[in-house]
């Protein structure tokens, strides 16, 4: 066979037998991909893969001994030309970050379909990163809530010590000069604050002040009288 025309090598790390046997099947059928070497653990896989390199390693996450993400960095050094494959149940945002910084080129569920896992894997070795479309979108949707949380984090922060004081008092219900004897200030520099508060958290009443605060987790108590 001429070297153009060579089959995409591909190694399986990977501990469960019916899950061997399926891609065994997928790929026996294949023209573009053949399977070269299938180990049980990612221990016996760092021992001996470098004997026969592949083209792609797919590599299973709860594996007995060492899981694949804590194994990857040891098989990058042994393999530098070879592409990484995460092929797991596992979908939670974590193991999907983790995998990625340690250096895999794609993360794949079990639940794919195999003719896109097939396809995923073509791109892979093409020189892509492809994730399931399901991982994708947790990956955006956690991106956008931690974009949210930062984004009201920054709002609380705007507020000093003071003004939070001073908003949790007025949230309470105390006039300004029940506020300024409670922090042993002068009405002046209470309304003062409160200017700052409204300004900073971009409201107009107090209504709206505590309503926000409540919203941003700076107002503590619940029973406050608007």
């Amino acid at each position: 066979m001429e070297e153009s025309a060579r089959k995409i090598r591909v190694s399986v790390i990977e501990d469960n037998k019916k899950v061997v046997e399926n891609l065994q099947n997928l790929f026996s059928n294949s023209e573009e991909f053949e399977v070269i070497e299938i180990y049980p653990s990612a221990v016996l896989a760092i021992q001996s893969i470098f004997k026969t390199p592949p083209d792609v390693v797919i590599l299973d996450i709860g594996l007995p001994d060492l899981s694949g993400i804590d194994a990857l960095d040891d098989l990058k050094n042994l393999l530098p030309e070879s592409k990484f494959v995460m092929y797991t149940v596992f979908e939670d945002e974590e193991n999907i970050i983790r995998a990625i910084k340690n250096g895999a080129n794609g993360y794949l569920l079990k639940d794919t379909p195999m003719e896109l896992f097939l396809a995923e894997l073509k791109v892979i070795y093409l020189g892509g990163s492809p994730l399931t479309p399901r991982i994708a979108s947790r990956i955006i949707d956690e991106f956008e809530t931690k974009l949210k949380i930062g984004n009201n984090q920054e709002e609380i922060n705007l507020l000093s010590k003071r003004e939070k004081e001073v908003l949790n008092l007025v949230s309470l219900g105390l006039v300004y000069s029940d506020i300024a004897d409670e922090l042993d200030i002068s009405p002046h520099t209470v309304s003062r604050h409160v200017e700052n508060i409204y300004k900073k958290l971009n409201v107009h009443t107090k209504s709206e002040a505590i309503i926000r605060g409540r919203r941003l987790g700076i107002i503590h108590d619940s029973n406050y009288n608007i």
